[in-house]
């Protein structure tokens, strides 16, 4: 077990990320042909120091408030925004890190670096999850996990499985070895193609012994048994994930104003009577407005992180109706963004279109995100209408850990 180890400081990291930023952003382009990462920016991100995102502080972890985690995801999302989409979702992963004992997680910190490491998937629903049987000694997994980020650079994977066919509180976490499944290199998308969120799953079933198989309550219980001790990870669980992800939405849309900005003295307005976009009236309405749409998603996301930070040194978990507040300003910052970025997209005229240029692949990849379920304004809106109605809204959250089995 590693015990000994400096751990790394937020700004030092995000000074890292910065000069960083010109490769992320020469490499947004190569990253989508190839449908992942490369391998070149794993290693240099590695090398910043960015894969010590919530793992467990004795593996050489941080532990970052949640304010420095958005403030990492945004220097990242103005670099490239599926680079900081895989890092905050690997992230995830390594969250689970520290609901399992540690002879179980021990191979995964202690082997040869690959990368993130780990990756999560599933427990949602029933189509983004296994099934385990029980036999002696462990279990038989068998499925099919959809939308597996990170698992391209990972060398282990915890997966949901659902282990009753009639009841869907009962489901477990699993921790496999990435070597032992299949891996479908099928993600072909429109937005955050780089992000190679491919299929993972197993052929046939897959012998899973019972020390890798994790019930919630048992995982619930382990985790916060290492937050009461200050061994991590920080309260919050996936509420907290959510709104620090806001931080790759305002980091694209830093970008993509940039991207703008540095264009509009040397573009034309065809038809018009103005030489120059900058001499427009119009384009300076059009900057305007999508400053104004970062800014107020930036301050909504601002007052979360604090909020989340608040409760965090006051060792109070939040409430239902505060996670459900938290789970909404997520997908309304991942709007507002992908907005303000396809503002400055229409107004940048046909030129933009073309793949040399980055607006479109910003444009695309934020709106992506907004599209996560996770992220989408009109359930979440919904859901917090319902809430201040009186009605009954839908869950707060979707973690593993609050399932009742």
């Amino acid at each position: 077990m590693i015990t000994d180890i400096a751990l790394p400081q937020a700004e030092e990291i995000i000074a890292r990320i910065v000069e960083l930023q010109p490769w992320l952003r020469d490499q947004q382009a190569v990253a989508e042909q190839e449908r992942r990462i490369p391998q070149e920016t794993i290693e240099r991100l590695g090398a910043v120091g960015v894969f010590a995102l919530s793992k467990p502080k004795r593996y050489g972890g941080a532990d970052f408030s949640t304010r420095e985690m958005l403030a990492i995801y945004r220097a990242l999302g103005a670099g490239c925004g599926a680079t900081g989409w895989v890092v905050w979702a690997t992230a995830g992963g390594n969250m689970w890190s520290n609901a399992f004992a540690d002879e179980v997680v021990a191979p995964v910190y202690e082997s040869p670096w690959v990368g993130n490491r780990t990756f999560a998937v599933g427990g949602t629903s029933r189509h983004m999850s296994g099934t385990a049987r029980k036999v002696d000694g462990g279990w038989m997994v068998k499925g099919v996990w959809p939308f597996a980020t990170g698992s391209v650079h990972a060398s282990h994977g915890y997966l949901a499985v659902f282990y009753d066919d009639t009841d869907d509180s009962k489901v477990g976490m699993v921790l496999v070895p990435k070597d032992q499944l299949v891996s479908r290199d099928d993600w072909d998308a429109s937005g955050l193609a780089a992000t190679g969120s491919q299929t993972m799953a197993t052929d046939g079933e897959l012998f899973v012994p019972d020390e890798r198989f994790g019930f919630p309550a048992q995982l619930a219980k382990r985790t916060a048994e290492l937050i009461a001790t200050g061994q991590g990870p920080r309260r919050g669980g996936l509420p907290r994930s959510i709104v620090s992800s806001t931080g790759v939405a305002l980091g694209m849309a830093d970008q993509a104003m940039e991207v703008f900005l540095g264009s509009i003295g040397r573009r034309s307005v065809p038809y018009s009577p103005y030489t120059r976009q900058l001499d427009a009236p119009v384009v300076h309405h059009t900057i305007g407005r999508a400053a104004m749409q970062i800014r107020a998603a930036g301050r909504v996301a601002d007052a979360a992180v604090g909020e989340f930070d608040r409760l965090d040194a006051a060792g109070i978990d939040p409430t239902e109706q505060e996670i459900l507040q938290f789970h909404t300003d997520a997908a309304y910052v991942w709007d507002a963004c992908a907005t303000a970025v396809e503002t400055l997209f229409r107004a940048s005229g046909a030129s933009a279109i073309s793949k040399r240029m980055p607006l479109q692949l910003i444009a695309r990849n934020c709106r992506a995100g907004s599209l996560h379920a996770a992220n989408n304004p009109d359930t979440w809106m919904e859901n917090l209408g319902r809430s201040m109605a009186g009605v009954e809204a839908g869950a707060s959250s979707m973690s593993v850990l609050e399932r009742k089995a």
